[in-house]
């Protein structure tokens, strides 16, 4: 079972901002399964002698849907079954061809304008899983969380995530792709999960019931009206053992 879902937090309620998170998942063969969690960048910008507000969900949805789309398609026509080292290669691919598509958004802004434009929409970082019927790995640029059969690690950027955005506004550095964990005796985990930095541990072990996609974003949305959770958006997608 495959689930996805997102909620808006308190503070961005109060305030009538946007939700800036994102969550798909898909399963495009009876044996592969794919969770993708996204967050834009919740600063202002200051440039240009003014102060903008930050409208990254905007990255955060489009990149979601990039990534989600691209695994989704390519995946199916790796050769069977899937080594480790094809799903390592084919997520430098996916790093690649979202900073391509990510600089060809980008490409006809004037310079004065293109670097507000890429701080101010594109900054969201990236965190998913790819599991198949014989490995399962993390993959992940910036913060959030990543869960197997409930041992939870946190992805702490000190509160500076490294954006996949970043590349452009920095064109001459080295290029650094996705971090990657693969998860241990795969074949005998029972559920993953991948969240945004707005989770709570104690919160995500409770994701170890299965639910379907509209039974989690009830229980997401009870849990959102909790005080002490989410004041931050969440999104978060989960796999379960059938």
């Amino acid at each position: 079972m495959i689930s996805h879902a997102t909620v808006l937090g308190r503070a961005h309620r109060l305030m009538q901002h946007n939700g800036q998170d994102f969550a798909a998942a898909a399963v495009p063969t009876p044996h592969i399964a794919i969770g993708i969690v996204c967050d834009g960048c919740g600063s202002k910008f200051v440039g240009n002698g003014r102060t903008t507000p930050s409208h990254n969900e905007t990255g955060a949805n489009l990149l979601g849907q990039f990534a989600i789309t691209f695994l989704n398609e390519r995946l199916p026509g790796l050769p069977h079954p899937i080594s480790p080292d094809a799903l390592e290669a084919l997520l430098a691919d996916l790093h690649l061809a979202a900073l391509t598509f990510l600089h060809h958004l980008t490409a006809h802004f004037p310079e004065a304008t293109r670097r507000e434009f890429i701080a101010t929409r594109l900054l969201a970082t990236l965190v998913g899983f790819v599991r198949t019927a014989e490995t399962a790995v993390f993959f992940w640029q910036g913060d959030g969380f990543l869960v197997a059969d409930g041992a939870i690690c946190q992805l702490d950027s000190g509160n500076q995530p490294d954006y996949l955005a970043y590349q452009l506004l920095q064109p001459n550095t080295a290029q650094t792709n996705f971090q990657l964990a693969f998860v241990p005796n795969p074949e005998q985990i029972g559920w993953l999960a991948v969240a945004t930095d707005g989770w709570r541990a104690e919160l995500l072990a409770q994701l170890e019931e299965p639910r379907s996609t509209l039974a989690l974003q009830r229980w997401l949305n009870v849990q959102s009206q909790q005080r002490g959770q989410f004041d931050d958006d969440g999104a978060v997608a989960t796999w379960h053992r059938t």
